[in-house]
């Protein structure tokens, strides 16, 4: 990281929407020049979330790629000029890899006749 990049303090995602810009108008506001007034938006329903660039100045960037629109998952950085957040597992975004499904119980149940007997 280059002395000219900030990173963000931990945001928690929950089911809305969260802008992020210079403006006192967003969600999340960060002082730096080089991030747009109305930057992005991060929209998140059920357990996806996805970045999406409002036409900003310097572009919206996941895992080093210029993105519009892009579905974010656990462990993707986020630039946003010259800020930068790391997406993290949470209660609201979460892929569901590695994490352990209960096992199926084996369950008897008992058939009972349906109708008369023959």
């Amino acid at each position: 990281m280059s002395s000219e990049e900030k990173s963000l303090p931990q945001i928690k995602l929950k089911p809305g929407t969260l802008t992020i810009g210079r403006a006192k108008d967003n969600d999340t506001r960060v002082a730096d020049k080089t991030v747009s007034s109305h930057h992005a938006r991060i929209v998140t329903y059920f357990n996806a979330s996805y970045i999406e660039d409002l036409g900003s100045t310097n572009g919206t960037m996941v895992n080093g790629k210029r993105v519009k629109k892009h579905t974010v998952h656990p462990g993707d950085v986020v630039k946003l000029g010259n800020v930068h957040f790391t997406i993290e597992r949470g209660d609201t975004i979460d892929s569901g890899a590695g994490i352990d499904r209960p096992k199926k119980l084996q369950v008897k149940r008992t058939t009972r006749p349906i109708g008369r007997p023959l």
